[in-house]
């Protein structure tokens, strides 16, 4: 078994960070980290679940901003793929949760400064997503429906800046391989009472393949005001431009051999590209009843609309206006029992209309229909601290409406209605024998609910795949924690075992070539062992390390006559590790070298074709210059150091074997910011 053969490579790894530990008084007075992730504000080794939290302030001077992967690609049990085709956007799995997805991240909740990002019917698209003034990044990777409800196999809470200190103006540039390069200004403003932020920012490039040039516009406006002594209000409106992002399309490896920088032959004929409009308004409003009560309320509307063509001709132009707006409210009560409960409304109205596609014009309607998707949700949560030892529960009821009003009646009404329920438990306890140590352990359920995109892509035509049901998972954790006296020693170890019945899949019928459907696999399941670590060897140097090892497994799946049950989970590496190191000197120079082997997977469920592994190497250098109160930071970021080939996206059980997008080879990008 392929994590019982790793287990003694963790314990060597275990010890070489071990080495240097400090066994002096542990009444050494350690600095908490908080993290708001799982409702209740408490210290991370508190917390019976497996959480990352990691402060972003100083890695924005030295990184692209071009993608997610970015931020959390170290984060143990996080799997990022197609990070180069802007069309599909990054695909995000976190213990192979949200590999499914084609496009978009998928059965993972993201939460930005308090409010969802995430669709009630549970898709995320990140385009609008403000990488630069991201501050700070908490993610559970184990499962959170207790407390987010659907779609949270796994939740990524992002933290943009907040109050400013002292007024600023940031200007940068930067460009590279492909003709990508960044543009971006933000300034703060601070008075009395209140904070100001302005971003804008444009990404542009031509891609590393043929048809893949893309471009991004984004405004972000952040308003933080201390209306009194107890109250804060947020207000944040963010807008997305992208007038274009062009699709190159799955090759077969025949092609990938031939040229693997050429876009496939029909993604160019039928002219398969995608625009985005997106705008966004929330506010977050935080009251301190008294120094036991606190009150926290959010509401946010949004608009997208979307014009899409992919390489089919019945219903390959697609025109999507999606409008979605959700509330909540919670009451925590912070004392030796801490409690939060709550209530989430989420709704959503997709307007699809599709049109043939005649080889990149647009034709005659074929379908048009309004999808409906309301969610309400309320929760509990509670924590209970005995000495060294904290108990965590969280309890949370969800009801979810789905409707179709089907406007197209060339074939019939296909108009239909979905009601689904669901209730999910979880208990975690916490025990820390002392200051440097905790061992945790905690079982949690999960449901996720097909989207509306997946509900609608049905063989039938238009309507309802109704045969699709929801997906539902009880997951089980142990972990282990320890630190060093003066925090350059940290490591984590997490075990867990998810069982997972009716896992929805893609997949691409002979029938229909080119369209994406889903199905229901009978059982699956999920087991690993996760290892986080970091040493400070000297004021100088940093080591990072993170190793996930895990099988992804279908238990029970026949379909077509074909039993697939024991075989692998598509589109889910087995192994993943990332070393890096870190150099900083006083002179403000810095230098980040990582390593990242990512090991096999499979490209179908019949586990017929074999994905090879990959080792791949990047190199960031930069440096701080400082001219009175103006800081001058120029950069070179070489991705890919050694040239390896390996695919940026899989794409999981697709027809005629066009599984593979590969991903560039080595890639320069440099810029300078400049900051007063």
């Amino acid at each position: 078994m392929v994590i019982k053969k790793n287990i003694v490579l963790l314990f060597l790894i275990h010890q070489f960070f071990s080495f240097s530990q400090n066994q002096s008084n542990n009444s050494f007075q350690l600095k908490e980290v908080i993290v708001s992730v799982a409702k209740l504000k408490d210290s991370l080794t508190n917390t019976p679940l497996s959480i990352s939290s990691k402060n972003y302030s100083n890695f924005q001077n030295s990184t692209q901003q071009f993608n997610l992967s970015e931020y959390i690609e170290n984060i143990p049990g996080v799997f990022i793929s197609n990070d180069h085709n802007y069309a599909q956007d990054s695909r995000i799995s976190i213990r192979g949760f949200g590999s499914r997805a084609n496009f978009g991240i998928r059965g993972i909740k993201l939460i930005v400064d308090g409010v969802p990002e995430t669709t009630p019917d549970g898709q995320t698209q990140i385009d609008n997503l403000n990488l630069e003034i991201i501050d700070k990044i908490e993610i559970i990777r184990g499962i959170g429906s207790s407390l987010y409800g659907n779609s949270s196999a796994g939740i990524i809470k992002i933290q943009t800046i907040g109050e400013i200190k002292n007024n600023f103006t940031k200007i940068s540039y930067s460009s590279g391989s492909n003709q990508k390069n960044k543009k971006q200004f933000l300034f703060g403003l601070k008075n009395k009472k209140s904070s100001y932020s302005f971003l804008l920012s444009q990404t542009k490039g031509q891609g590393y393949r043929d048809n893949s040039d893309f471009k991004n516009n984004n405004l972000n406006i952040s308003l933080i005001s201390n209306i009194n002594r107890n109250s804060k209000l947020r207000l944040n409106f963010n807008y997305v431009n992208s007038p274009y992002a062009i699709d190159p399309g799955g090759l077969i490896i025949q092609e990938v051999n031939e040229n693997r920088k050429q876009a496939r032959e029909r993604n160019i004929i039928y002219d398969t590209q995608e625009s985005i409009d997106h705008y966004k308004l929330s506010f977050n409003y935080e009251k301190e009843i008294n120094n036991k009560l606190n009150l926290s309320n959010y509401f946010f509307y949004s608009n997208r609309e979307f014009e899409g063509k992919i390489p089919v001709k019945n219903g390959g132009a697609i025109n999507l206006d999606r409008k979605y707006w959700g509330l909540g409210s919670n009451i925590s009560f912070n004392n030796k029992i801490k409690a939060q409960i709550g209530f989430d409304l989420g709704n959503q109205k997709d307007n699809r209309k599709r049109f043939f596609n005649n080889e990149g014009e647009i034709g005659e309607l074929v379908l048009n229909q309004k999808e409906k998707f309301l969610n309400y949700g309320i929760y509990l949560v509670g924590s209970y601290n005995i000495k060294n030892t904290t108990i965590h529960s969280g309890l949370r009821f969800d009801n979810n409406r789905i409707s179709l009003n089907d406007s197209y009646l060339n074939d019939g009404d296909n108009s239909d209605k979905i009601d689904l329920n669901s209730t999910n438990p979880s208990l975690g306890i916490n025990y820390k024998p002392n200051s440097l140590i905790r061992f945790f352990a905690n079982i949690s359920s999960g449901f996720e609910t097909p989207t509306l995109n997946e509900y609608g892509s049905s063989p039938i035509g238009s309507g309802f795949n109704k045969s699709l049901k929801s997906q539902k998972s009880t997951n089980y954790e142990f972990g282990f924690s320890k630190r060093s006296l003066n925090n350059d020693l940290k490591i984590d170890i997490v075990y867990y075992n998810t069982f997972t019945k009716n896992e929805v899949l893609p997949y691409e019928d002979p029938q229909f070539p080119n369209q994406v459907f889903y199905n229901n696999a009978g059982k699956t399941k999920r087991k690993g062992i996760e290892f986080s670590g970091h040493y400070d060897l000297n004021d100088f140097f940093r080591i990072n390390s993170s190793i996930s090892i895990g099988e992804y497994l279908f238990d029970e799946f026949e379909k077509n006559q074909e039993n697939y049950s024991g075989n692998s989970i598509p589109g889910i590496p087995n192994n993943i590790f990332i070393f890096d190191v870190s150099y900083k000197r006083s002179s403000n120079l810095f230098i980040n070298i990582s390593f990242k082997k990512i090991g096999e997977m499979y490209a179908n469920n019949s586990n017929s074709v074999k994905i090879d592994n990959y080792n791949l190497v990047n190199l960031k250098i930069g440096q701080e210059i400082y001219f009175k109160k103006i800081m001058i930071k120029p950069f070179l970021t070489i991705n890919n150091l050694f040239g390896v080939n390996y695919y940026d996206n899989i794409r999981i059980n697709a027809f005629g074997g066009r599984y593979y997008e590969p991903a560039p080879k080595t890639t320069f990008f440099g810029g300078i910011k400049i900051a007063f």
